[in-house]
């Protein structure tokens, strides 16, 4: 299979799974307030009110904020984009083969944050990249239903995201640039 292949396959199968995310499961646990719901006067003052609390530090508590790719402790500008890298399914070595050769390529190439979508339990070495991971585990035969679920809303989390397969990492793959765009 051709590197342009696996990438479209990838993309493909992302795609599909985006498409079966439980919609209740979403609206759950969204980060932003329903689009549609009545704001009522008093709704609009309580808002207001405890925005002014927060600014002049009456009020401990921060508001909700939106969703960024970058970690405090991971180098990266205000105006760097993010991407998937789908690597569930490969196995450790392979994997660690390929986030490293993705961190060489990151390096020549400013601007990126990876968002590592995988099944490895290796969290010492994906803590040291600074990237942002997020780990469907393999819980048994009893789960599948779990790990199908836990796919589909990551796929859904992430569907305005390039996504690129793990092997595109490997110096053999295109450039990094041809690949997000």
């Amino acid at each position: 299979m051709s590197f342009e292949n696996e990438v479209a396959a990838v993309r493909r199968a992302v795609r599909e799974l985006a498409r079966r995310a439980d919609h209740g499961l979403l609206r759950r646990y969204a980060l932003w307030h329903p689009v549609g719901q009545r704001r009522t006067p008093y709704r609009r003052f309580r808002k207001a009110l405890g925005r002014f609390l927060r600014a002049i530090r009456v009020r401990p508590t921060q508001p909700a904020e939106p969703w960024r790719p970058t970690l405090n402790h991971a180098p990266g500008s205000a105006k760097a984009r993010a991407f998937v890298i789908w690597a569930v399914g490969a196995d450790r070595a392979t994997l660690r083969r390929q986030c490293t050769a993705f961190a060489a390529r990151l390096a020549a190439t400013p601007g990126w944050i990876p968002v590592l979508i995988t099944d490895v339990a290796d969290f010492r070495f994906f803590s040291r990249l600074g990237w942002l991971v997020e780990f469907v585990p393999e819980i048994g035969p009893n789960a599948a239903a779990y790990r199908e679920r836990k796919l589909a809303h990551l796929a859904w989390l992430y569907r305005d995201l390039p996504v690129v397969p793990g092997s595109a990492g490997l110096p053999d793959a295109p450039a990094l640039e041809e690949l997000l765009r």
